[in-house]
């Protein structure tokens, strides 16, 4: 087997040809310090000549080219030692004539045979033999040589994995060499955003970010990407050190070597996305070819146009986006669509199986399931809504919306009534998410009219417990419970008794009947366990721990989160985790952690946020602004509830009242009493329409009143006398002076200074000040971490870590002296702005 040459480390932009190739660099130079004969194998356009000329710098170079034949190869060989070659010299002469100039080159000196690939097999025994003549030599190809004397190194792609703080390989030297076209750096988020697109929809191929660059100097980085579909009209200018003219030249060379099986091979394999198995090869290529399948994908291998991926189970093999899309040009159409036919039948199949044995794995083929969507009118509606279907499945950690989109395509081609039942309950449930309830009903209604047509009673239940989630977005509860009930009748499985319990439970602990609710998640613990609901097992945790929360038992509810969220994250449940992590963080408020609980609220909204989920936000912002209330910060706290309340209104419409309540506390912090009136009248007019009489009691704890003492001990009612106990105090503290601050960070004003500080010409230090305000904004209380601070600063630079610090340490203490002391303050290893100082954009 052939050495992998390492990924190399990432390099700061700049002209250098190398962006992340020193360790690949260092690997060749030792293996031609300790090899005769080296061969440095890569798919097309990859960089081999590049590297090659920068590891033997002051050996000898021959373009292989235009050599097709033996004949073509010693006389171009002779050119290049600067030999003489009779015409009446036999092959054997003018071969003999090489091993006698290579010999006076003396041991250290080394040959580079650059594009050997075209030449025959016969030739790569003439190489072999040449080596033992002294020198070294270095041969450049796409297939591997037929020969065990030559020692193999193989050049993968630029890496597309982005540094901490800093580019990936593949984005670097596309932004370097962007740059040099251009006459400009390419440094702003939204182009640095958009040419770490470009760089992976290019394979990470140098050739392809070379081209690509010279198109920045006519278009954004933006526009190139979306042309990108149009690849090889797009990638045809060509730089002069290049051997290729443009990216399909140099694919059209590769493909012209293979065999018409391979062809023909490589071609059906570009139905796969994301990558494929040994097995799904087999699936789509068949077993009853001239060729064995191994065979055809070892001979691909050969020839640098397959890629290898470790996986810890098996190998997964990929072809780049580049060789696929040519491929599938060069390909029959009838041989291509038998070909997706079978790779949809492999791909839903396999990953129903891996769905059910190890959910982990189905992300490796959500890329293959897109493809089976987007090919319905080619391989039919039923493998189309079956791969849907299986897109809607966590593991695959695709967002809400995106997944939406799928089920609209499988669901317009038609298909089994079944299966679009089962589609219809998945979008409904999605639309409910996305806060699109007259859809969600529309769907989950015409779900249900679909199993009651073809006598299918799961999916009858499904659909009618998919409403009854529906009524309780609408806060309809009993409206929920009659639903839930309707499910049970439709289809009484014990096998979804466990999940009506916990649905069952939510519907009560929402109108804070909290003892009937508790009866009914203890009764769905061992339920879910030992039916092997993972899911619903987790989501009685949860449950059974916002409740305890609710009436007081933090200890007991911290524990029960605390076991629920590990299940979440082995299910890959994004959205649940999050909400999971946002009740650990009430805990934490609850135990007075506030700096903790602002760091969890804000970690817990990440993935909330990523999943779209609007009701899950809605209350996560809620929660996080009553902390931030607690934390004396109203105006962060402000933001944050006008956020949570546009959401409450179509997903939660019984929280609104609480929102509005902790809206009009905010207002009376900031001394704006006839607004936090009007505030708390809509509050007290809102929670009139709903069974919430813990919220009720919190209203009156706000406006003054005492709260009555069955309640007195729930969180919510003993969060708002904390908050009405700061009410006073921060009222005689609100007529502190604001920090004005720019908002492209380009001066400041110092709390009561009376003048701007200009920052223009301190780049650096402009950045700093930005992300210290942005992250105010997002995360209040939160300090921000020296690599986000260097990252800011100094965007894309490659700095060793001690000097970075350093700079952050220089910039951080010139705006103190500029202004700032007192008011930005070190927390750990980070720095935050006081959050007890109020701060003014302009």
């Amino acid at each position: 087997m052939p050495e992998a040459l390492p990924a190399a480390p990432n390099d700061r932009p700049g002209s250098s040809p190398l962006v992340g190739r020193q360790e690949a660099l260092a690997k060749l130079t030792s293996a031609l310090a300790n090899q005769r004969l080296v061969t440095l194998l890569g798919p097309p356009g990859v960089g081999k000549t590049r590297l090659a000329l920068e590891a033997a710098a002051t050996g000898l170079f021959c373009d292989l080219t235009e050599a097709r034949d033996e004949a073509a190869l010693l006389l171009h060989v002779l050119h290049a030692l600067g030999a003489s070659a009779p015409l009446d010299a036999s092959a054997a002469a003018l071969s003999e004539r090489i091993r006698s100039a290579l010999g006076e080159m003396g041991p250290e000196a080394v040959l580079v045979l650059d594009n050997f690939e075209q030449l025959p097999p016969a030739a790569d025994k003439l190489v072999a033999a040449w080596a033992d003549a002294g020198p070294r030599i270095l041969v450049t190809t796409r297939r591997r040589l037929a020969t065990d004397a030559a020692h193999a190194l193989v050049l993968a792609p630029l890496s597309l994995q982005r540094a901490e703080a800093g580019w990936s390989d593949a984005a670097a030297l596309l932004a370097a060499r962007a740059a040099f076209f251009a006459g400009r750096p390419f440094d702003t988020a939204p182009e640095r955003e958009a040419i770490e697109q470009l760089a992976a929809g290019l394979d990470g191929l140098p050739l392809a970010l070379e081209l690509a660059a010279a198109r920045l100097r006519l278009l954004s980085p933006a526009q190139l990407l979306d042309k990108l579909s149009a690849r090889f009209r797009l990638l045809r200018r060509p730089d002069g050190s290049l051997g290729r003219s443009d990216l399909h030249e140099s694919l059209g060379a590769s493909f012209s070597m293979l065999g018409e099986e391979e062809r023909g091979a490589l071609a059906a394999l570009s139905v796969f996305r994301g990558g494929f198995t040994l097995e799904a090869a087999e699936a789509v290529l068949g077993d009853d070819g001239a060729v064995w399948p191994l065979d055809h994908l070892q001979s691909l291998l050969d020839h640098s146009v397959l890629l290898v991926d470790d996986d810890p189970l098996e190998k997964r093999y990929r072809l780049l986006v580049c060789v696929r899309e040519y491929a599938a040009q060069e390909g029959d159409a009838a041989l291509l669509a038998g070909a997706a036919r079978r790779h949809a039948q492999h791909t839903v199949e396999a990953a129903g199986k891996h769905l059910a044995a190890d959910p982990r794995r189905l992300l490796l083929e959500r890329e293959n399931l897109v493809a089976v969507v987007e090919r319905a009118a080619v391989v039919g509606a039923d493998h189309a809504l079956r791969a849907a279907d299986l897109l809607t499945a966590p593991p695959c950690r695709l967002p809400y919306a995106t997944v939406e989109r799928y089920l609209d395509l499988a669901l317009a081609a038609g298909g089994d009534e079944r299966l679009r039942c089962r589609a219809l309950v998945r979008r409904g449930t999605i639309r409910r998410f996305l806060a699109r309830l007259d859809e969600a009903d529309a769907d989950l209604q015409a779900a249900a009219e679909i199993a009651r047509a073809v006598g299918d009673r799961p999916l009858l239940a499904e659909a009618l417990a998919g409403l009854g989630h529906n009524a309780s977005a609408h806060a309809a509860y009993p409206e929920t419970r009659r639903y839930l009930a309707a499910a049970a009748e439709a289809d009484p499985d014990p096998r979804h008794e466990g999940r009506a319990l916990v649905m069952l439970a939510n519907s009560y602990c929402n109108e804070d009947e909290h003892d009937h609710a508790e009866a009914l998640f203890r009764q769905a613990l061992p339920v879910t366990r030992r039916g092997d609901e993972d899911h619903w097992h987790a989501m009685a945790l949860l449950g059974l721990g916002v409740l305890r929360l609710e009436v007081g038992a933090v200890e007991e509810a911290r524990s029960l989160v605390t076991e629920a969220l590990p299940i979440f994250r082995r299910l890959a449940s994004e959205h649940w985790e999050g909400v999971a992590i946002g009740f650990l963080a009430r805990c934490s408020q609850e135990r007075g952690e506030l700096a903790q609980a602002l760091a969890r609220y804000a970690e817990g909204l990440v993935p909330i946020e990523k999943a779209g989920v609007r009701r899950a936000e809605a209350v996560a912002r809620l929660h996080f602004a009553s902390a931030l209330l607690e934390a004396g910060m109203p105006a962060d706290a402000a933001g944050q509830l006008r956020r949570a309340h546009g959401l409450t209104r179509s997903t939660c419409a019984d929280h609104e009242g609480f929102v509005l309540a902790l809206l009009a506390a905010a207002a009376r912090m900031l001394g704006d009493e006839g607004e936090a009136d009007r505030l708390f009248a809509r509050a007290g007019e809102a929670l009139g329409r709903y069974k919430r009489p813990i919220w009720r009691a919190a209203l009156e704890v706000l406006q003054g009143g005492t709260p009555p003492a069955d309640l007195a001990a729930c969180s919510d009612v003993r969060l708002a006398c904390r908050i009405a106990a700061k009410l006073p105090q921060h009222l005689a503290a609100t007529t502190a002076p604001p920090l004005v601050v720019a908002a492209d960070g380009s001066f400041f004003e110092a709390p009561g200074a009376g003048g701007r500080v200009p920052l223009h010409r301190r780049k650096a230090i402009r950045g700093v000040l930005r992300a210290l305000v942005r992250h105010r904004q997002e995360k209040p209380g939160v300090a921000v971490e020296l690599p986000l601070l260097i990252e800011a600063g100094w965007p894309g630079e490659r700095i060793v870590v001690h000097a970075a610090a350093d700079r952050v340490y220089a910039a951080i203490a010139t705006l103190r002296r500029l202004g700032l002391r007192g008011v930005l303050l070190q927390q750990d290893e980070g720095y935050l702005l006081d959050p007890d100082q109020p701060i003014e954009l302009r």
